[in-house]
């Protein structure tokens, strides 16, 4: 028999599989709880019985609740617990699916690497303590703390399944204080403080529909974004198509170029199209040449089951937008942080 879960103060109901805990069904349906042992001895995983009939392995007792008799409910652990009855419980602190905690960490910095005349990738690591460890999903970013109380975002350019290894690019601007005083940061210490995850423009492969075809459009460091969403993609074996176009000044500001090069050459699915816009200042460019709005209309004649996922400056993501609205573009079919930060009045 399978029984029903109402979770007080949240709504809706899940199914527990029979014989299944609580706290498997909780999980198998993306709640996060407090959990620790798995075993009952630990006690973590205490929640409330407010209505229905639980049986409990370890430590073994047998609990119900009527609605009548509810005085705030029974205590029960869920890691231990099977449902007999469909059953109503209130657990403190639960997470529903998709929220993630935004946390202020010390993270190690393992390695700082120029990769070309002004843009760094930084390695940091989490925390490995539990009650610090952090979970992002691909695509999203983090801030970085100054210890004057100022602040900078960066993209998180490494898939969620590398663990407590984040990856940034970091461009250098001589000549603004916020940049100088960032890279200074990080090659004058040990660690940093960081704040994460942010951004509401993330992807997970288990929600893809499976006759999507991605489109990722990224300017400079932008495809720190697109890195950490592709990786993440490749990770989880999906195989939908997967367009990658980056666009930069000149041919030096790609520089990861043989990283696409190498998922596109190891992956069928995988097209990647550099873009220059500059092509005179790039000696030896054999690529396309000029805006990465142009390059994807004369690829594309429609952009059914299409989404675009755009990382760049505002400038470039609403020209992006307007160019694909004149092929019959819906803007529902677009993502980027962009539209949360910059927010553009609407058309009239």
């Amino acid at each position: 028999m399978a029984w029903s879960i109402e979770l007080e103060g949240l709504g809706g109901r899940i199914i527990a599989e029979p014989d299944e805990t609580l706290y498997e069904t909780l999980q198998r349906h993306g709640y996060r709880m407090r959990v620790s042992c798995r075993n009952g001895v630990c006690e973590i995983c205490e929640i409330q019985l407010l209505q229905g009939e639980i049986e409990q392995r370890y430590p073994k007792k047998h609990c119900c609740v009527t609605a009548v008799d509810n005085q705030g409910g029974k205590p029960i652990l869920a890691c231990t617990s099977r449902p007999l009855s469909d059953v109503r419980v209130k657990i403190e602190g639960v997470r529903p699916p998709g929220v993630l905690v935004v946390k202020k960490l010390r993270c190690d910095i393992t390695s700082i690497e120029k990769l070309n005349s002004d843009v760094y990738r930084v390695r940091l690591q989490l925390p490995a303590t539990g009650s610090l460890a952090a979970e992002f999903y691909a695509g999203q970013y983090l801030d970085i703390l100054l210890p004057d109380g100022r602040q900078a975002s960066f993209s998180i350019g490494s898939a969620p399944e590398q663990g407590r290894d984040l990856e940034l690019h970091i461009r250098h601007m001589p000549d603004s204080d916020m940049s100088c005083a960032i890279l200074e940061c990080l090659q004058n210490n040990a660690s940093v403080q960081i704040e994460l995850p942010k951004g509401t423009c993330y992807l997970q492969a288990t929600k893809i529909n499976p006759q999507t075809r991605l489109i990722f459009a990224a300017a400079s460091t932008g495809f720190a974004q697109v890195k950490s969403v592709v990786e993440h993609l490749l990770a989880n074996q999906y195989s939908n198509p997967i367009y990658l176009y980056w666009g930069a000044r000149i041919e030096e500001d790609l520089y990861l170029e043989r990283l696409p090069e190498q998922w596109a050459s190891d992956h069928p699915h995988v097209h990647f199209i550099p873009v220059v816009s500059q092509p005179e200042h790039s000696p030896g460019w054999q690529g396309r040449c000029g805006l990465i709005n142009d390059a994807i209309l004369a690829d594309f004649d429609s952009f059914e089951g299409v989404e675009i996922f755009a990382s760049g400056s505002p400038a470039m993501v609403y020209a992006l937008l307007d160019s694909c609205e004149t092929r019959g573009f819906s803007a529902s079919q677009m993502h980027s942080d962009v539209f949360a930060y910059a927010p553009r009045p609407p058309k009239s």
